[in-house]
């Protein structure tokens, strides 16, 4: 299965995304733009694993969430990757020292059991459209961004299709401490 381990949102913070999308659509955005249940902030993508490797991950998981308290994040801006032709655009998050160590505990443990992984920068963001194609200064808005949402727990999640679409289906969860 493909499986990556995620922050999931709650539901204001989906709304002011699902929002964010709609406004771009209406600024004549063009893409493949998530869906509101698939909105998300990864933490390691894993890619094909099995039950084995699956049943690792979720120790990890377990193990760093009994250490780690809730925090606070805070979408502060819309940005965009290039990837040759192609974009994605994502909503960004101010700098958070415990989603770094967050990051930093998961990355060092998965390596360990994954070791073809390697270390990799990361840069915190939610896929909002992917594949984009928009218009010159689509993104130059002077609207504020400033939505602070907490985190509690964090999932290890599969990536799938159904009925054509792409679909993230929670196989577990655990609350931090």
């Amino acid at each position: 299965m493909r499986c990556f381990i995620a922050i999931e949102l709650d539901s204001e913070t989906r709304t002011l995304l699902t929002n964010i999308q709609k406004r771009l659509s209406a600024a004549g955005v063009k893409g493949n733009f998530a869906r509101p249940e698939n909105l998300h902030l990864t933490l390691k993508f894993l890619g094909e694993i099995d039950s084995t490797v699956f049943q690792k991950v979720n120790t990890i998981i377990k193990n760093i969430t009994t250490r780690q308290q809730s925090f606070v994040l805070t979408v502060d801006r819309i940005g965009k990757f290039d990837k040759g032709s192609r974009k994605i655009i994502w909503a960004g998050l101010s700098g958070s020292k415990e989603l770094e160590h967050l990051f930093s505990d998961i990355n060092t443990e998965v390596i360990k059991i994954l070791p073809t992984e390697k270390e990799k920068r990361y840069t915190p963001h939610i896929t909002l459209i992917r594949e984009a194609i928009l218009p010159d200064n689509a993104l130059n808005s002077n609207e504020e961004l400033n939505h602070s949402f907490r985190v509690s727990g964090i999932s290890l999640m599969e990536s799938t299709r159904r009925d054509g679409k792409l679909t993230y289906l929670r196989r577990a969860y655990e609350s931090f401490l």
